[in-house]
């Protein structure tokens, strides 16, 4: 059983291939931690509040604490963009944090 969410976080067109934007790789211990997250980036990108739904955090994080979040990949879309939460192992995260 996982103890952390790991996410590489892009933004950009829907649908595209290549993000305009990579924002980071991040760790989130607790499902309210990521929350917020999700609610911060909704805002910086001017995308409405009732976009958040999108996530389905309920059911979501409590399918990253049996499986992990490398099988929980996820977008938040608005309009014509997409804010993408990319799953990461362990490995990947480590391997995105040295190459910030």
């Amino acid at each position: 059983m996982t103890k952390s969410a790991r996410y590489a976080v892009t933004f950009g067109l829907a649908g595209c291939y290549m993000p305009d934007s990579h924002l980071g790789a991040y760790e989130f211990r607790t499902r309210g931690e990521f929350i917020a997250f999700i609610k911060d980036e909704i805002e910086q990108h001017g995308f409405p509040k009732n976009t958040f739904g999108q996530a389905n955090m309920r059911k979501r994080w409590g399918r990253i604490k049996r499986h992990g979040s490398s099988v929980q990949h996820f977008s938040i879309d608005h309009g014509s963009y997409s804010i993408g939460f990319h799953g990461l192992t362990l490995a990947e995260f480590r391997e995105q944090e040295e190459a910030e």
